[in-house]
């Protein structure tokens, strides 16, 4: 633990004391320059990376958050004689108003359809800049004083030096943030914005809340920007600015601040290597030899195909080639960009700093952190009094897909403390009603209520928070996050600190009981020496676990199953019913779906069996395999109903 904090915490000190002491050892203005442009491109890829890496958005609005952060502090100098912080937090707080602007309508749409949205708001954005001459004084050019800070005149080194400060505490910030219950949010609605919600974290406004963070950070840094350079126009805000900054994200290494810092460097000296032929040689020899140890690496472990391996090599080798063949390397910048971008999106997906960290991680053996002990299982999971009653109502439940009755009129009761099993042959409404019930559909008709009250309809999010949990069919886990990380996201009743604390670090005594608390419910599953795997590695049947422990981890009253046993081993279905009984022992009511017909005798008190959208049968297991009913669904044919003859699988 000491040696790992010792590593990462002593590098970033470091890093941040060589950038302080450059201006005492170099007395160089146009050095001094490009530090300062490197401070600000930190802050403002930090926040472009939190919709690049962690929101998984492609967010071409970064550079207009940026001018508009600039145009904002400068005219609150020169109209309204602001101070620096003054300004710089106005600048702020614009990037933070037309980032929630945007974010209400963009963060709709998905893919191509919010890039070309966030792209749209940058070119409206550069327009207005240019068009609003009143104000803005056009492609004229605004000229702006550098205030002072707290009274004080700063000359280029004490700018300098503001800059660096706020970068470090932007990073100290965002990385208490990135590390919390916040981030692995983001994280996770990327992965899965369905299973987001039906943990109750609710995707819309944490993606809202993500990217008004984004372009505050872009606001800011447009303050510095402005009182650095102290001349603007609007063109400096454009289409090539903005491809750029997302080559720095990507090359540096998205999720991640050091990334941030590293594609920040690259893009403040990338204009200085393109006009000097030689640094860009330079340049051009270490990026082929980047590309040829990466694609080595991953054609030895096999990793990587090698298309992946080969087209980067040959990218840059083109890169390399053409430094020595082409005269003015700035008239084919374009094009450098674009083979840059190629090569770390083929090549290196995760970047300069992923690659790396994976290096430095065996060649230093750096452990990850300890986990605490597991909590205690009452704690995390309280058991429920066995007070009967009513918990579920289906009342003339209904849902149509055009003319096609998915749900046709379920009535239906699940009783507080029981099994309750629903069956039926494919396509007989199972899923659709509990999709219904759960809130990913919203119901056509009839009325659905839980203790005595109507449940929210069309709402995964409401209808989790009111005590209902969920699996999927289609497992819905957040593959990138580690196993403690999918449970610990969908926490119930553990993180109560304020966003401010949040960001001052002052929130790690509740990490500490949620991780203790995750691993109590992965304990419970049989998954309690895999928490720190990636969920998308673990086995199939694992997988299903794990969705049975991140919903326990809302603390439902009632819990949906939804064919958990599909496509589970034998050993693994017997694991399952082990699992559901402890899970049964603790008062928590269950629906349970299941094709497995064994799985629902010895589970279910109560059975209920749809077919085309209705009830055909309701009672015990044994009562429902002997209806003729159920057998005709089955079985296409009514046998005796005195006989034996039944359905072997439900499906």
């Amino acid at each position: 633990m000491w040696k790992r904090l010792l590593l990462i915490r002593g590098a970033e000190l470091a890093a941040l004391a060589l950038l302080a002491a450059i201006p005492l050892m170099v007395d160089n203005s146009y050095v001094l320059g490009l530090l300062t442009l490197l401070a600000i491109y930190g802050i403002l890829l930090i926040g472009l990376d939190v919709t690049v890496g962690y929101l998984g958005q492609v967010n071409l609005a970064q550079a207009a958050f940026l001018g508009l952060g600039a145009y904002a502090a400068g005219l609150c100098v020169a109209n309204f004689d602001f101070g620096m912080l003054a300004a710089l937090a106005a600048a702020l707080v614009v990037g933070l108003i037309f980032g929630t602007l945007l974010a209400f309508p963009a963060l709709r749409l998905e893919g191509p359809q919010f890039a070309l949205a966030t792209l749209s708001f940058s070119a409206l954005s550069a327009t207005t800049l240019n068009e609003w001459e009143g104000l803005t004084l056009g492609a004229q050019g605004l000229q702006v004083s550098r205030p002072p800070f707290l009274g004080m005149a700063l000359d280029a080194p004490e700018f300098f030096w503001l800059c660096l400060l706020l970068l470090a505490l932007v990073w100290m910030a965002m990385r208490n943030l990135l590390s919390s219950q916040w981030g692995r949010a983001f994280e996770a609605l990327r992965d899965s914005p369905i299973a987001t919600d039906a943990m109750g974290v609710g995707t819309y406004r944490h993606k809202v809340a993500g990217f008004a963070l984004a372009s505050g950070l872009g606001g800011l840094a447009g303050g510095l920007y402005a009182f650095n350079f102290q001349y603007l126009q609007p063109q400096s805000f454009g289409w090539d600015l903005m491809v750029i900054l997302l080559l720095g994200v990507v090359l540096g290494g998205r999720k991640s601040l050091w990334g941030a810092l590293v594609g920040a460097s690259l893009i403040a000296l990338l204009p200085n290597l393109l006009s000097n032929r030689g640094l860009f040689q330079i340049f051009s020899a270490i990026g082929l030899l980047i590309a040829l140890a990466a694609g080595g690496q991953g054609l030895l472990k096999k990793t990587t195909r090698p298309f992946q391996a080969l087209a980067p090599v040959a990218a840059m080798g083109i890169l390399m080639v053409g430094s020595l063949i082409v005269e003015n390397t700035e008239d084919w910048r374009k094009a450098i960009f674009a083979l840059m971008l190629f090569s770390v999106v083929v090549g290196l997906p995760e970047g300069l700093m992923g690659f790396a960290a994976r290096f430095l991680t065996r060649l230093f053996h750096i452990e990850p952190p300890r986990l605490p002990a597991p909590a205690s299982l009452d704690t995390v999971l309280p058991k429920r009094t066995a007070n009967g009653g009513a918990l579920l109502e289906l009342r003339g439940l209904e849902r149509y897909f055009g003319g096609v009755k998915a749900v046709d009129g379920v009535s239906m009761t699940v009783q507080a403390g029981e099994i309750h099993g629903l069956i039926g042959p494919n396509g007989s409404g199972k899923s659709t009603a509990v999709n219904v019930i759960s809130g990913l559909y919203v119901p056509t008709g009839g009325d659905m209520l839980l203790r005595g009250k109507l449940l929210p309809v069309g709402s995964l999010f409401k209808v989790a928070r009111t005590g209902v949990a969920r699996t999927f069919q289609n497992l819905q886990l957040f593959g990138e996050l580690s196993a403690l990380d999918n449970v610990m996201v969908a926490l119930k009743d553990v993180y109560r600190s304020p966003l401010p604390l949040v960001l001052l670090g002052l929130a790690r005594a509740e990490e500490k009981r949620a991780r203790a608390a995750a691993l109590a419910l992965l304990e419970l599953v049989g998954l309690g020496d895999q928490a720190r795997s990636l969920a998308k590695d673990l086995t199939y049947g694992d997988q299903r676990f794990l969705e049975i422990a991140r919903a326990l981890a809302r603390k439902p009253e009632l819990l949906i199953l939804d064919e958990p046993a599909a496509g589970l081993a034998h050993p693994d279905v017997n694991k399952l019913m082990g699992i559901i009984k402890r899970i049964h022992e603790r008062g928590i009511s269950i629906i349970l779906i299941e094709h497995h017909m064994d799985v629902i005798s010895e589970l279910c008190g109560v059975v209920t069996v749809l077919d085309g959208g209705k009830i055909i049968a309701a009672g015990t297991a044994e009562q429902v395999k002997r209806d003729p009913k159920v057998i005709e669904a089955y079985l296409g044919v009514a046998d005796d109903p005195a006989g034996a003859a039944a359905p072997a699988q439900a499906g």
